[in-house]
């Protein structure tokens, strides 16, 4: 059987789009966008009860928000102002999970949209069971991830967020305040299918000692997961058949979420730049520092993108080069996702004036920004059906 990749390089007529636009500017090509998604959602339903969400702060754009809710996607909501925002979108799936949720006026407005909080730490849960005793409760887990298993972009025992399953203090909680934990719910950084089957069989065991859980959660973490996709097929087939064999087992259900931000919509949003200065060569660096219009401090601070020359896409030869954003900040280079070094990007060699285009940008860039040396926000489009919109035509449209 032949599978495409979730993600296909864009159509030309794209690049010639952000020829067009002023700079700086955030283009998303949601119509390549909207064809990943599609592939995913193909490959999710090979898993009787599994479904795909979005992780809401990967992206606080409506107008790109509404196509994702248009296709079936639910949404994971890490605040108050999330969800009212999923709610405004037309998302009909929403769970939440969070730290932010810290108060009761919080857990009312979850209430109100019939939401069930998967707590992050004992107090979470503990104000849950203060204020809503006899409730229906998530747990977000911190996972005992095997050594063989376990990487530089996985959370486990090692996470800042979640409870132990064990945990006797957790039980005590749930147990003084007669809260039923209905959801699990898991986020370890990138997921391979080898760590998502663990997480699995994991959580299944867990599920059998907690009689009311009916939801697994598995977070996002799809940039790993899809390093090969027809590996990860085969781990969602493998997946369906433990799920149907712990429903004949237990003679209860079971359904799976996934919430990718970053898989669904990184690798469709470029940062149209334009070069600014360029100093050859860097007395303490040791390479060319490429100055542009954008700030990475401000927009970037995750991520690793590409860099290309937008009227000529595949020019040669291409080198290392440092390409710094416009801040008075020192460590303003695009590619530091919190390097101690200055990130080296190959790329072809540039002209000041000239438009150059910063790749995997569609996801926590808005929802990151700083305003730092106030150079205000970057201008949205998004192409739709081959069209270029501004985001606020864009809204207006889908109004």
């Amino acid at each position: 059987m032949h599978l495409d990749p979730v993600v296909t390089p864009p159509h030309r007529s794209v690049f010639d789009h952000m020829l067009t636009v002023p700079t700086p500017a955030l283009v998303y090509d949601v119509d390549n966008a909207m064809r990943s998604v599609g592939r995913m959602l193909d490959d999710v339903s090979l898993v009787s009860g599994a479904r795909l969400n979005v992780a809401l702060k990967s992206c606080h754009t409506p107008a790109v928000l509404r196509h994702l809710a248009d296709a079936g996607l639910g949404a994971d909501c890490a605040s108050v102002r999330e969800l009212d925002l999923a709610v405004s979108v037309g998302f009909d799936e929403l769970s939440a999970t969070g730290p932010s949720f810290s108060d009761e006026g919080a857990l009312d407005r979850l209430a109100e949209r019939g939401v069930v909080l998967d707590a992050t730490s004992i107090d979470q849960l503990e104000l849950i069971g203060r204020t809503r005793s006899g409730s229906d409760v998530g747990l977000r887990l911190r996972l005992p991830i095997p050594e063989t298993l376990d990487t530089a972009n996985s959370f486990g025992a090692n996470s800042r967020f979640g409870v132990g399953a064990t945990d006797p203090a957790v039980h005590a909680v749930l147990v003084r305040h007669r809260l039923r934990v209905t959801r699990l719910h898991l986020h370890t950084g990138q997921l391979s299918p080898h760590l998502f089957l663990w997480e699995l069989r994991y959580t299944l065991t867990v599920a059998e000692s907690m009689s009311h859980v009916e939801l697994i959660d598995f977070g996002g973490g799809f940039y790993d997961f899809y390093a090969d996709r027809a590996v990860a097929r085969r781990a969602l087939q493998t997946a369906d058949e433990l799920l149907a064999q712990w429903r004949a087992r237990t003679g209860r259900p079971m359904a799976i979420r996934f919430e990718p931000g970053a898989a669904v919509l990184g690798p469709h949003g470029y940062l149209v730049t334009t070069v600014q200065s360029i100093e050859q060569a860097h007395p303490a660096y040791g390479a060319e520092v490429v100055q542009v219009d954008t700030s990475a401090w401000n927009y970037a601070p995750w991520h690793l993108p590409a860099a290309v020359p937008l009227d000529e896409p595949e020019r040669q030869p291409k080198s290392a080069r440092l390409v710094s954003g416009n801040t008075l900040y020192e460590n303003d280079f695009f590619g530091m996702t919190g390097r101690a070094g200055r990130p080296l990007i190959d790329m072809a060699a540039v002209s000041v004036g000239e438009r150059l285009v910063l790749t995997n940008a569609g996801a926590y860039t808005m929802t990151n920004r700083r305003d730092f040396n106030l150079l205000g926000n970057l201008r949205e489009y998004l192409i739709v059906d081959d069209a270029l919109r501004p985001v606020d035509t864009e809204m207006a449209a889908t109004r």
